[in-house]
């Protein structure tokens, strides 16, 4: 009797260590979430305002760090279309994790540069936070607020910052392709006088684990 409870009590544990060795590393992007300690995830974001193309490692269980190149279509992701190019270096990190929720904080600092016309050169200092819902195996929603901050140097100095909400939405559609769409809107504001405007951000995700 005894063999036979050591043995089945060797086969839960086996069982056990093989689900852990199975479970996929985490791999968020816009979901309120960090990629996983050593984990390397190859982006893409497609749609308003821009066009970015993004590398994201994960430091340790709780930061990440990476890069991303921006094709942009407009000006702070308003109506005022105009082409530029931006280079950003995302900064994220878990403030509270729980089985069912997270709360990730991020700043990505970086540059700005529409060369066309009067060259309009900006340092960009977003910062954000997203409260992140894991609803199921493979799916998670998070509700965001962004700070989009940048201090514009030419053609006249100026400072700018906006406030938006939104909402992402990830999805694993196998263990290494993570698809999904991240949505912010809300006001612009500067002290170029210009007043208040409308900005807002509609991308879908397609991101791969390596």
């Amino acid at each position: 009797m005894r063999t036979a409870a050591f043995a089945a009590a060797a086969a839960v544990l086996a069982a056990a260590a093989a689900h852990a060795q199975e479970k996929i590393p985490r791999a968020s992007i816009i979901g309120g979430e960090t990629v996983d300690a050593g984990q390397d995830v190859f982006s893409s974001e497609i749609g308003w305002p821009s066009v970015s193309l993004g590398y994201t490692h994960g430091l340790t269980p709780y930061t990440d760090a990476g890069v991303r190149f921006d094709l942009l279509y407009s000006i702070e992701g308003t109506t005022q279309d105009r082409y530029g190019l931006g280079f950003r270096v995302p900064l994220r990190a878990i403030a509270i994790r729980g089985s069912v929720a997270s709360l990730l904080v991020h700043f990505d600092p970086g540059l700005a540069v529409y060369p066309k016309t009067e060259a309009r050169w900006s340092a960009v200092l977003p910062i954000g936070a997203a409260i992140g819902f894991q609803f199921f195996e493979g799916f998670r929603m998070a509700v965001g607020m962004d700070l989009p901050m940048s201090i514009v140097v030419t053609p006249s100095a100026s400072f700018n910052i906006g406030t938006l909400f939104g909402l992402g939405f990830e999805y694993v559609a196998d263990p290494h392709l993570l698809l999904g769409l991240n949505t912010r809107f809300g006001p612009l504001f500067s002290t170029s006088g210009s007043g208040s405007q409308v900005s807002f951000l509609t991308q879908l995700l397609l991101a791969y684990r390596m």
